[in-house]
């Protein structure tokens, strides 16, 4: 059993789920077509291709292969994302006071409707 096994008793699954959990560097080969592969499809998840790797071998080891790979973002990326809802909300705003005052309010409602369906389209495509 590695050290890294010895000091840390938990699953995979745990162990993929933990901040701070040693890591231990492994060697791998890839042909540069390969390597090619995964950083594209890590670009694809928003992960580094490392982390691409190391997800999808443990899911493969577990019998869950089927699950994507938890997209990560960083502290930057999620203070831009809540920026741009609030921009976006004000905006929104304004604009619905704008269409309702010139008697367009129907237009504001089928608006309204089809953001809540396609809210709730990407929400139940959301792993629980």
């Amino acid at each position: 059993m590695a050290q890294g096994d010895r000091e840390n008793s938990t699953t995979a699954t745990q162990t993929t789920q933990l901040r701070g959990v040693a890591r231990w560097p492994r060697s791998i080969r890839f042909a540069d077509s390969e390597w090619n592969l995964v950083e594209q499809a890590a670009l694809r998840h928003g992960i580094p291709a490392g982390q691409l790797v190391r997800t999808g071998a443990i899911a493969l080891a577990e019998e869950r292969l089927g699950e994507a790979p938890p997209a990560t973002l960083s502290p930057g990326h999620l203070a831009l994302i809540e920026h741009m809802y609030r921009y976006v909300y004000v905006m929104a705003t304004l604009e619905r006071e704008r269409l309702l005052e010139s008697g367009r309010g129907d237009e504001v409602e089928a608006l309204i409707g089809a953001a809540r369906k396609t809210m709730s389209q990407v929400m139940e495509e959301a792993p629980a």
